[in-house]
C-alpha cells in the first residue's frame, strides 16, 4: 500500500530537492489518482501554471504507456530544475576544495562531487603539486587509488572501472618515482600493469607508456625506456593527436641527451617544438628550449645556444621561480665560457653561486663555485682558484654526494692542496658533476 508524501515532500519534489528514487514514487503515487495527495498539489498549480507557460507543452502522452507517462512527468519537472552541472564544473569545484583544504577537502564533500568528479580532482591536484612537494603529490594520488577502487561498478561498467583504476595506480606510480621512491613505485606500477593487461589498448595507452618510460630512466633500464617512448609516440601519432606526440618526442630527446646523445637530442627537440601547442603547455615549451640550449653547449655550438635562450627569454614564458632564474643564468655563465667572455662569465657565475647558497642549494652551489674556480685558472688566478676549489670540496663530501662523483673530487681536492690543480683536471671533475646533477629521474614528466 503506498504512502501520501508529506507536504515537505511535495514541496521538495517541486524544487528538485528529492532522490530519483523518492520522485519517482512520489509521481507514480499521484498518477493512480490519489484525492488526498490531489487536494495537496490544488496548492502548488498558479505557480506551476506560471512556470510551465514559458515552454512549449509536449504532445499528451498514451494514458496506456506507464512508462512514457512517468517520463513526462520527469520531463515536466526537469524543465523547472536548474541545470544540471557537467563533470569539468564538479570536478573544478573538487579541486577548488581541495585547494583550500588539502586532503581534508576529499572526506566532506557535496554528494555530487562524490565518485568520478573527485577521482579527476585528486589527479589533477597531485600532478599539479609535482614540483613544489613530491610528497603531497604522492598523498593525493593515494587517494585516488582509494577512492578508484570504491567506485561502483554498477555505475561505471566493468571495463571503465578496470581503466580507471589502472590510471588511478599509474599515477600514484608516477608520483612516488618524482618523489624518488622508486621501489614503492615499481609496486604501484606492477598493478597498474595487471589492471592494464585486462583491457589492452586504450586512451590511457600513450601515457601509460610515458610514464613507464619515465620510470625506467629512473632505474637507468634505457632500452626500455628508449622503447616505451616510441609506443607512446606512436600512439599519439596514430590517434592524431599532435600535441602529445610531440611532447613525447621532446621528452624523448631530453632522455637521449641525458644519455650522451646530444646531437640526436637537439633534433628531436626542435622536431617537437615546431608541432607542440605552446599555449596548451608552456612549461614544457620552457623546458625544452633549456634542455636544448644546455645540449647544445654540450656540442660546443655555443652561437646556436645563445640564440636558443634568446628565443627562450623572447616568449617570455615563466621560468617558475627564483631557483629556476638562476638555472637560466647559469646556463648563460656555461655560454660565456665557451664564447671566451671570461669577465662576464666570472660576473654570472659568482652570482649564480650566491644565489643557490641563499636558496639552500649546496650542490648546485659548489658546482657553480668549481667552474667559477675554472674561469680562474684561465686568468691564471691559480691561487685563487686553488682556495675556492678546497671550499667546493669540503661542500661535497659533507653531502656525501655519488661515491664516483665524491672520488673525483677528492682527486680534486687532493691536487689543490698540493699545487697539482689543472684545468683540464678540474674539468673532468665538473662533467662529472654534471651529469650526476642533471639525473634523468628527477627532470622527465610525463604529459598531464
Amino acid at each position: 500500500m503506498d504512502h501520501h508524501p508529506t507536504p515537505a515532500e511535495m514541496e521538495l519534489l517541486l524544487l528538485g530537492g528529492t532522490s530519483a528514487a523518492r520522485s519517482r514514487a512520489i509521481v507514480a503515487h499521484l498518477l493512480r489518482g490519489c484525492a488526498v495527495c490531489s487536494a495537496r498539489l490544488a496548492r502548488y498549480l498558479p505557480g506551476l501554471l506560471r512556470l510551465a507557460s514559458r515552454f512549449e507543452a509536449p504532445p499528451p502522452p498514451r494514458m496506456d504507456n506507464y512508462d512514457e507517462v512517468l517520463d513526462r512527468a520527469f520531463a515536466a519537472v526537469g524543465m523547472l530544475l536548474p541545470p544540471s552541472k557537467t563533470l569539468e564544473q564538479k570536478k573544478q569545484e573538487a579541486l577548488d576544495l581541495l585547494a583550500s583544504r588539502r586532503l581534508e577537502g576529499a572526506e566532506d564533500v557535496p554528494s555530487d562531487l562524490h565518485g568520478l568528479p573527485m577521482y579527476e580532482a585528486l589527479l589533477e591536484r597531485s600532478w599539479a603539486l609535482r614540483h613544489h612537494d613530491p610528497d603531497q603529490m604522492v598523498q593525493f594520488a593515494h587517494s585516488a587509488v582509494l577512492l578508484a577502487e570504491r567506485l561502483n561498478e554498477g555505475e561505471f561498467g566493468a571495463r571503465q572501472l578496470v581503466d580507471l583504476r589502472c590510471r588511478a595506480w599509474a599515477e600514484l606510480g608516477n608520483a612516488y618515482r618524482v618523489a624518488d621512491e622508486l621501489d614503492s613505485a615499481e609496486v604501484a606500477l606492477g598493478r597498474a600493469t595487471d589492471l592494464y593487461l585486462e583491457n589492452g589498448d586504450n586512451l590511457f595507452t600513450g601515457r601509460f607508456f610515458t610514464i613507464q618510460a619515465s620510470y625506467y630512466t629512473a632505474r637507468r633500464l634505457f632500452e626500455l625506456a628508449g622503447a616505451s617512448f616510441d609506443f607512446a609516440i606512436n600512439f599519439y601519432q596514430q590517434h592524431r593527436d599532435k600535441h602529445l606526440a610531440s611532447r613525447t618526442l621532446i621528452m624523448k630527446g631530453i632522455f637521449l641527451g641525458y644519455r650522451g646523445n646530444t646531437e640526436e637530442a637537439v633534433l628531436l627537440i626542435q622536431d617537437g617544438l615546431a608541432s607542440v601547442d605552446e599555449s596548451r603547455d608552456p612549461r614544457l615549451v620552457f623546458s625544452a628550449l633549456q634542455s636544448k640550449a644546455w645540449f647544445l653547449v654540450d656540442c660546443g655550438r655555443y652561437r646556436e645556444a645563445r640564440r636558443t635562450l634568446f628565443d627562450l627569454r623572447r616568449r617570455g614564458l615563466d621560468p617558475g621561480g627564483r631557483v629556476n632564474e638562476l638555472k637560466l643564468r647559469w646556463l648563460e655563465g656555461h655560454i660565456q665560457v665557451g664564447m671566451e667572455e671570461l669577465g662576464r662569465a666570472e660576473l654570472t657565475l659568482q652570482e649564480v653561486r650566491q644565489g643557490f647558497e641563499e636558496a639552500g642549494l649546496g650542490y648546485k652551489a659548489a658546482l657553480a663555485g668549481l667552474e667559477l674556480g675554472a674561469v680562474w685558472l684561465r686568468q691564471r688566478r691559480l691561487d685563487e682558484a686553488e682556495k675556492l676549489v678546497l671550499e667546493c670540496a669540503d661542500v661535497f663530501i659533507f653531502l656525501r654526494i655519488q661515491r664516483e662523483a665524491l672520488a673525483s673530487v677528492l682527486v680534486a681536492r687532493k691536487a689543490a692542496e698540493t699545487r697539482c690543480l689543472t684545468l683540464g683536471l678540474l674539468q673532468q671533475v665538473i662533467d662529472l658533476l654534471h651529469r650526476t646533477e642533471r639525473d634523468p629521474s628527477a627532470r622527465l614528466e610525463p604529459e598531464p
